[in-house]
């Protein structure tokens, strides 16, 4: 009898009792807490003074969301052991909890639309929706596939740090996701350097650092962290509008291709290294 108790806690298929519910509080726990930093850094104004920039934070809006449905996925099946390779009510909850932003981000416009900004509170819920959905596409590939949740893990980590620190050391201005600012060259071209240099020295890093798995597993997992800053902003341009000071886009796009370029490449030489030294 007991002996059979493990077998039940895994009846549905691999998910344990209570994990769709830690995923639905870890969902609206990294919903909460990722839009209060968003305010607090910068990230998230909609004001009257940066209104060309409103299409950038629209994407970071829809960023966020996304980004909490992934985290509160892979939160609960870091916390449960859960070992079922896809599992829609996980997925389900975390987008649910999710949606504790948009009381937050509305607010936000709300304030700002007193004092001139022009960022309607619908626009801002439509985004969070398109972020929750774009989130649990995301969650999905990352439920099945090891690299898909590692890469997402660090890719959001990584565009966390970079978005902290673009919002300290420049305070008038909104950062853009995986786009920090080198200080070179006419407005915008710093950025659009900086993120390329970022991706190609972040899919390296991952080449070198995860050289247990293989290539092509190292090449996913450096891809998959700034593809979804480029899915965000590319979900931006049907119901955005045209306030670009200027397009991450192009940069954003070519940053995939160049993390998983990076990754190959350092990870070839790692391994090289390493059957030398065996």
């Amino acid at each position: 009898m007991a002996a059979a108790l493990p077998n039940a806690a895994h009846s549905a298929g691999g998910r344990r009792p209570g994990t769709p519910l830690i995923a639905l509080a870890a969902g609206g726990v990294f919903g909460v807490a990722q839009t209060l930093v968003a305010q607090r850094c910068g990230l998230l104004r909609f004001a009257a003074a940066n209104s060309e920039w409103s299409s950038i934070e629209l994407g970071t809006l829809v960023w966020l969301s996304a980004a909490s449905v992934v985290l509160g996925v892979l939160s609960a099946r870091r916390i449960t052991h859960a070992r079922r390779a896809q599992d829609a009510f996980v997925l389900g909850a975390a987008g649910l909890g999710s949606l504790l932003a948009v009381p937050l981000a509305t607010s936000s416009a709300a304030w700002a639309a007193i004092y001139g900004g022009d960022v309607a509170t619908g626009r801002v819920v439509l985004h969070v929706l398109l972020g929750a959905g774009l989130g649990l596409v995301a969650a999905a590939v990352a439920q099945r596939y090891r690299a898909a949740a590692v890469g997402l893990a660090t890719g959001i980590a990584l565009t966390w740090g970079f978005a902290v620190l673009a919002g300290l050391l420049r305070p008038g201005r909104p950062p853009i996701l995986d786009h920090p600012d080198l200080g070179i060259g006419a407005a915008g071209s710093g950025q659009r350097f900086g993120g390329l240099v970022v991706a190609l020295l972040y899919g390296a890093a991952i080449g070198i650092v995860w050289s247990t798995r293989t290539l092509r597993s190292r090449a996913a997992a450096a891809a998959i962290g700034p593809a979804l800053a480029a899915a965000a902003y590319l979900l931006v341009l049907p119901f955005g509008g045209q306030s670009w000071p200027w397009s991450p886009i192009p940069t954003a796009l070519a940053a995939v291709p160049l993390a998983a370029t990076g990754a190959v490449l350092a990870g070839t030489l790692t391994d090289r290294f390493q059957r030398r030294r065996d």
